[in-house]
């Protein structure tokens, strides 16, 4: 990933991988330049074969406990029917719900079911990509599922200042601003480490102009450090539409918070930092118990 790549070669990157504990290194660069750092690494006593060892025979178990003993390839005409089904779905849905962290609440602006019903909330999206036709699709249908229709603009690398200027104008007039914050770290590129620049302005700008924020970070969690004035801030880990889904849930209440950090942002919310918000759901789970 372009996270570790971005400061040292293939085949450093490798061994600080396996130092840090990885057992497989997935989809190299350069294959070859891998195997010679790691080869150098054992040769020159930094990292053992025993160390090797143990991440193979890991490898094997868990190739054992998956069945591939009896059954190495999949057919490609099964793909589909393996991983689109609806248990597959359901799964990938409880693991998004389980995963989105609120890391800041301090504005108490959560959740959105406090608001009035005609508040306007306003969705400002910014990518660092090439999708800002469809990028923030799902999270805007999940809003509206929920009861809260928003109205969204997409900035990127290519946005105007014009297009800036409407942003910072319908913040203005809503009564609630979410960002959006689609800053996805992909292997090769760096500009996908953060924000493009017109974005990153742009939010600066509301921050500044102390309009209510709602910031969710659909990929690199470490952008609150870039603008730690952020009150209210969420990290969802990825772009993915289950996880879309289920950061527009726990904003409208309709499910818990109750994510943690498996990173530290800062010595401020080390590793573990969360804040448990309940939702509707487990509210009424409460009540019962309680009956």
């Amino acid at each position: 990933m372009s996270g570790l790549t971005l400061y040292f070669n293939q085949g450093e990157a490798a061994v600080r991988a396996v130092e840090a504990g990885a057992d497989m290194l997935i989809r190299p660069s350069d294959p070859d330049a891998t195997f010679r750092g790691l080869r150098q690494a054992v040769q020159a006593g930094r990292i053992s074969e025993k160390r090797l060892d143990q991440s193979v025979l890991r490898i094997l178990a868990t190739k054992y406990d998956l069945g591939l003993v009896q059954q190495r390839f999949t057919s490609i005409e099964q793909v589909d029917r393996l991983l689109s089904n609806r248990n597959v779905n359901a799964l990938a849905q409880e693991i998004s719900e389980s995963a989105v962290t609120l890391v800041r609440n301090d504005a108490g602006l959560l959740p959105l079911n406090k608001l009035k019903l005609n508040a306007r909330v306003f969705n400002l999206a910014i990518t660092n990509g090439d999708d800002r036709l469809s990028i923030a699709e799902s999270f805007i249908l999940a809003m509206r599922r929920g009861g809260k229709p928003v109205d969204t603009l997409v900035l990127d690398e290519r946005s105007s200042e014009e297009e800036a200027r409407q942003v910072i104008e319908s913040a203005q007039k809503a009564d609630i601003t979410i960002v959006s914050l689609y800053g996805r770290v992909r292997s090769g590129e760096a500009r996908s480490v953060g924000l493009p620049k017109v974005g990153a302005r742009t939010l600066a700008a509301l921050i500044g102009q102390r309009i209510p924020l709602i910031a969710i970070s659909f990929g690199n969690p470490y952008l609150l450090l870039e603008f730690p004035q952020l009150s209210t801030y969420i990290v969802a880990y990825g772009d993915m539409p289950s996880l879309q889904t289920a950061a527009a849930r726990a904003l409208l209440g309709e499910i818990s918070f109750t994510g943690r950090l498996p990173i530290s942002l800062s010595s401020l919310y080390p590793r573990g930092t969360g804040i448990l918000l309940r939702g509707r759901e487990q509210e009424r789970k409460r009540e019962k118990t309680q009956r």
